[in-house]
């Protein structure tokens, strides 16, 4: 009778295998008790993201005002009217107007400014430009919404592979208790021992409780993300398939680099604008042209007053030197504002370029790193664990060795996935400095 449970424990033991990366069943992380819980797969996300996600939207309309304030600029000045007195001839009679009485008269004045139509049309491609940068600015939000998503998930995914190391480790740890305590009636293990075992089973208690709440912030920030309730249900693949996918950065250049990053994009379209409104600008060289008409009526003769009118072209003359000064210097600022912003997309260049070599360095070396814990750390504590646990089996070893080896392959297996979640926080890293959103 006495060697029933410790078959019992080594049938139970033995059959449990440490699983290390392989695929379990899509695990809900938000239970859901009335309607089966959505199943997301990372992709499916993002793609929701890019959607539905207002702060993407906000780009939409910005290009459109651009597109508006273009036509604005199209727009003629309003023409002016005027109504006053004239006088003819001034002063009282004399000499000098051969006794003419000054007559009084009501005078309609109608006044029109043409548009300098080179500017307008320079006017309204500088406006239109922040099309451009509108979209560049979605570009790099968008990078930046889908990192956050990334690690929410894959936070998830860590959360959710050490509930279920959690959960293995914890049904191993209830059979050696109760073998343990078959045994204390035969003296053949300490009741502090066996103490000390109930105390890891509340550990691994709170670990889960904190596991837990990790998966629900993380499902938090998806939902919020993908502009859903924050506490709709949700639950993702658990699957490590996206582990699979290379990086290659032996394509990534300089040209790379302008052509990927939308901030950098947006710096450049940000130089071409101001390309722009320095051509705007320039046309302020150019004379505008205006037409001005006055109605007269003057009282006291015949058919009831006597009628005259004048037209009168105007124009502008902005090469005089007291107002050409002011364009001539605001053309020469914009040159030297340009040229700042050239150096400021050659340091984002160069500095773009040195965080995806560092990254895609310290992914390497990650990688080598998780092997090598998979490969041969993990079994290593595997086989001292379960070699304590056939001596325990055997009568030859006792519970103190073999929940110290428990332990220790719990806290490494545990270590696993503090790694595998290191190493994908690096991937996205990576991603989101080559900006690879697709």
């Amino acid at each position: 009778m006495k060697g029933i449970p410790f078959l019992l424990l080594v049938i139970s033991l033995l059959t449990a295998r440490p699983v290390f990366g392989q695929t379990h069943n899509p695990a809900s992380l938000q239970a859901s008790t009335n309607q089966e819980t959505p199943h997301f797969s990372l992709q499916q996300i993002l793609t929701r993201i890019e959607t539905n996600n207002p702060g993407l939207q906000q780009f939409a309309l910005k290009t459109k005002s651009s597109f508006a304030l273009g036509e604005a600029s199209r727009a003629w000045m309003a023409p002016s009217i005027g109504l006053g007195m004239s006088e003819f001839p001034y002063g009282s009679v004399s000499k000098i107007n051969n006794g003419m009485m000054p007559r009084k008269m009501l005078m309609l004045r109608l006044q029109q400014m043409f548009p300098n139509f080179s500017k307008q049309k320079a006017e309204q491609k500088y406006e239109q430009s922040f099309a451009n940068q509108n979209k560049d600015d979605r570009g790099t939000m968008k990078n930046r919404l889908f990192a956050q998503a990334k690690m929410a998930y894959y936070d998830a995914f860590i959360a959710q592979k050490k509930l279920s190391v959690i959960e293995e480790q914890e049904k191993k740890l209830q059979l050696l208790i109760q073998v343990a305590e078959g045994r204390l009636a035969y003296n053949k293990a300490s009741l502090p021992n066996i103490y000390k075992a109930r105390a890891k089973l509340s550990d691994l208690q709170s670990m889960q409780i904190k596991l837990h709440s990790t998966s629900k912030q993380s499902i938090a920030i998806l939902n919020s993300l993908m502009n859903r309730p924050v506490n709709a249900a949700l639950s993702i693949d658990t699957s490590n398939h996206f582990q699979k996918g290379q990086i290659n950065i032996l394509q990534v250049d300089s040209a790379y680099v302008l052509k990927n990053r939308t901030d950098i994009l947006h710096t450049d379209d940000a130089i071409h604008t101001l390309n722009l409104k320095q051509k705007m600008i320039a046309q302020t060289s150019k004379p505008t042209f205006g037409i001005t008409l006055d109605n007269m009526r003057m009282p006291g003769f015949e058919n009831n007053g006597m009628y005259t009118f004048s037209v009168m072209a105007t124009m502008s003359i902005p090469i005089a030197p007291w107002f050409s000064k002011g364009y001539k210097s605001k053309v020469n600022a914009m040159d030297y504002q340009i040229q700042a912003m050239q150096k400021i997309k050659e340091n984002q260049i160069i500095t773009a370029l040195g965080n995806i070599q560092k990254d895609w360095l310290n992914l390497q070396s990650a990688k080598k790193d998780l092997k090598i814990f998979k490969e041969e750390v993990l079994p290593a504590y595997a086989k001292t664990y379960q070699s304590y646990l056939n001596a325990f089996s055997e009568n030859t070893g006792d519970i103190y060795e073999t929940l110290s080896a428990w332990d220790d392959l719990t806290m490494k297996r545990m270590e696993y996935y503090d790694k595998l979640g290191g190493l994908l926080n690096i991937k996205i890293m990576l991603e989101t400095e080559m900006q690879n959103t697709k």
